[in-house]
């Protein structure tokens, strides 16, 4: 099984081409760790998001917020708790509706956030931080909170919505699986839909065609439906989305 360090750094490859700012690495990041949320020993991270869950919830209402962002983070604990390893938490699905969840999460917090400071930049670090050390094996907090805090700050203000969020986390998530069917057990890709369980030949597919996209993004740039502003264009309100209503 490949290790944590592995997984991160195979997410960092595959979203890179598509998102070099440190804010979205950061995402992808937690979208690869989050995977292994379902594993006995990770139940730490759990505890952790269950907590902060809870806090948000009992906050939040004193400031006129709606629980939605902490129960939802409680959610999110539940769902790993009970998931089986290597089950569907580690298939498209599974990391789909992970990761849909988890962008869920960030918007509604971040939309908190910015009520409190005018700096996006802040909001951008602190969402970052929090998923870090709810979700990133400890060994690695350390070395993420440096890298991240300085590249936010030292490198140009990014972007914000929902899209760059959810393909950011799903394609951390992927990175996971594309890693795990290069084991010899493999994954079932498709579970619950189907039990087959897919190898290093689906594996090499897959790189593939990421590699494929990332020659057509650079061939073509701004002038294809992988170009970023594409997406902005035709669907200007993923720049806007707003899951709770409060700004």
């Amino acid at each position: 099984m490949p290790s944590y360090k592995k997984h991160i750094l195979f997410s960092l490859i595959m979203i890179f081409p598509f998102f070099p700012d440190v804010y979205y690495l950061s995402l992808a990041v937690v979208g690869a760790s989050v995977v292994d949320l379902d594993t006995s020993f990770r139940y730490r991270n759990l505890v952790l998001m269950a907590l902060a869950g809870g806090i948000l919830a009992l906050i939040l209402p004193f400031f006129q917020i709606t629980s939605f962002t902490g129960i939802l983070l409680i959610s999110i604990a539940l769902f790993f708790f009970v998931a089986q390893h290597r089950g569907f938490v580690h298939s498209v699905p599974g990391t789909a509706l992970a990761a849909a969840c988890l962008a869920l999460f960030v918007i509604s917090f971040q939309n908190i956030l910015m009520i409190l400071t005018p700096d996006p930049r802040i909001t951008f670090l602190l969402t970052s931080l929090i998923l870090g050390i709810i979700v990133l094996n400890r060994g690695l907090l350390i070395l993420y909170a440096l890298l991240v805090t300085s590249g936010i700050f030292l490198t140009p203000l990014t972007s914000f919505n929902f899209f760059y969020v959810a393909t950011a986390l799903f394609v951390g998530s992927l990175s996971h699986l594309i890693l795990d069917l290069f084991t010899g057990s493999g994954v079932k890709l498709f579970d619950p839909l189907s039990k087959h369980r897919y190898g290093k030949m689906t594996g090499l597919f897959i790189i593939a065609l990421w590699l494929v996209s990332v020659a057509v993004l650079y061939i073509y740039p701004g002038e294809n439906y992988l170009s970023l502003n594409y997406f902005l264009t035709t669907f200007p309100q993923l720049t806007t989305f707003n899951p709770m209503g409060i700004i």
